[in-house]
């Protein structure tokens, strides 16, 4: 048996150890939510690339991107970003 015909044979099993991933209409539903819950930032699901890919509403720098492979990645980097910059939003976006 070849190299490829062993990477073929396994192309469609997980990574041992892996996460699983979630579907993509359920990541595409947490995406919406975390946009609601986050009024700051624009939040999307890269079907192909199966990341969460945020950006800011407010003034950044060129690039400011947040990417995640899980949604509650998400809040705490979002945080550390409006820190950083010294954004300020509505009260109950802090939390």
């Amino acid at each position: 048996m070849g190299l490829s015909s062993s990477r073929q044979a396994d192309a469609g099993k997980p990574e041992p150890g892996a996460a699983p991933a979630f579907d993509d209409d359920a990541s595409r539903e947490a995406a919406e939510r975390t946009e609601r819950e986050n009024p700051g930032w624009i939040v999307v699901f890269g079907v192909f690339t199966k990341e969460f890919v945020c950006f800011p509403r407010f003034p950044a720098p060129t690039g400011t991107i947040i990417t995640a492979l899980y949604p509650d990645a998400i809040p705490p980097r979002m945080r550390k970003i409006e820190r950083g910059l010294r954004v300020r939003l509505p009260k109950d976006e802090t939390t």
